[in-house]
């Protein structure tokens, strides 16, 4: 007697919906014609990701068209399914967040980039901070999880500028609370004047200096790198126009010879 095949049961529900995209001229406030929503079964993120990714598929779906994804485990919500099918953890994009789905690998780390600027980290009231950059553009930004103020944990990113007289200047910056791209704070004076003062006090150091000089010749080093790129494809559409101009010239030649022939057999005749 053949046995069925066990039935999977399914674990999760998956939204699958959609809206115009204003700026593809469709109305917001409604679905694209003749798409509907669904709300179908899963026994997994995996399943969850393809039904998703199906559905866009299916109904020509572009980015600012996807409005589904939310998975439910007994009604509980416990992921988004992005638009590329990468499942993330509920709630708001935040710094540092890994996907629930594929599961992040460990991969052998890439081979590091000999050009690749230094930073250096520096103390502030506030928790570390890291600062690197080049005369071109300055980094300067928190360390994921160390940045605080008055208990709240925030995270930052601005420029700095720098020259070879030092430290110049910073921008102002706002502040991520939790690290949440959508929850953007105004930075207040106290910690922006405390960043500069760090970066300044670190700059005014002549071998912390340096890093920033070190950073400028990588940087340097970057544009003779793209410019040697430049030369090579230019020395490569060179070659095939002179291998074209040679071929019209030989052709010419060919003609010539075809002309001086049928000019002398008319002159013969």
């Amino acid at each position: 007697m053949t046995k069925k095949p066990k039935k999977v049961e399914a674990r999760y529900t998956v939204v699958l919906d959609n809206c115009g995209n204003p700026d593809r001229g469709q109305d917001p406030s409604r679905r694209l014609p003749g798409t509907v929503r669904k709300v179908v079964s899963v026994e997994d993120f995996a399943a969850a990701s393809k039904a998703c990714r199906d559905y866009i598929e299916e109904n020509d779906l572009g980015g600012g068209n996807w409005t589904g994804g939310e998975i439910r485990e007994n009604g509980q919500l416990v992921g988004k399914v992005g638009y590329n099918g990468t499942i993330w953890p509920p709630g708001e994009f935040a710094v540092g967040m890994k996907p629930l789905w594929p599961e992040p690998k460990d991969e052998a780390p890439k081979p590091k980039d000999p050009l690749e600027w230094e930073m250096a980290q520096v103390d502030t009231p506030y928790g570390p901070i890291l600062v690197g950059g080049c005369f071109r553009v300055g980094n300067v930004k928190s360390i994921e999880g160390t940045f605080a103020v008055d208990g709240q944990h925030y995270e930052f990113m601005t420029y700095a500028t720098f020259d070879e007289s030092g430290f110049k200047d910073i921008q102002s910056h706002n502040l991520l609370r939790n690290g949440v791209y959508s929850d953007t704070v105004t930075s207040p004076k106290k910690v922006q004047d405390a960043v500069r003062a760090a970066v300044a006090a670190w700059a005014s150091v002549p071998a912390n200096m340096a890093l920033i000089v070190r950073n400028e010749i990588r940087d340097q080093k970057k544009s003779i790198r793209h410019v040697e790129r430049q030369i090579a494809s230019y020395e490569e559409q060179l070659a095939k126009a002179r291998e074209e101009l040679a071929s019209h010239q030989a052709e010419i030649s060919k003609l010539e010879e075809k002309a001086a022939q049928f000019s002398a057999h008319s002159k013969g005749q």
